[in-house]
């Protein structure tokens, strides 16, 4: 009687805990599209401004490149914030700084 006093008491806690811990990815979650929803326009709005200098001065193509690069990163995380979660966004932050990197690297070689 008593271990199963103890197995039920010790299913309970852990459903509590799932509970909880859920609850928190969720909110997190949430948190982490939100933060993307007010960035992304804020994004178009840097790229757009940088285009039209890019029209008005001389811009070296690898710098050009390099925004590209960046523009076209940063678009992968706007087009669905919902795909970027608490377990998803580690792996795409890296990748996203990874192609930027590279790209900098590219118009530093280049300047």
């Amino acid at each position: 009687m008593r271990l199963a006093l103890i197995a039920a008491a010790a299913a309970l806690c852990t459903l509590s805990l799932s509970g909880c811990v859920t609850t928190s990815v969720d909110n997190a979650n949430a948190t982490i599209q939100q933060k993307l929803t007010d960035y992304c326009p804020k994004v178009e709005a840097a790229h757009t401004a940088f285009v039209l200098v890019t029209l008005i001065a001389n811009v070296p193509q690898s710098v050009k490149d390099a925004e590209k690069t960046a523009y076209t990163t940063a678009e992968e995380f706007c087009a669905d914030p919902s795909s970027v979660t608490v377990q998803t966004a580690p792996q795409k932050v890296i990748d996203a700084l990874d192609d930027i990197n590279d790209a900098k690297a590219k118009a530093d070689a280049a300047s």
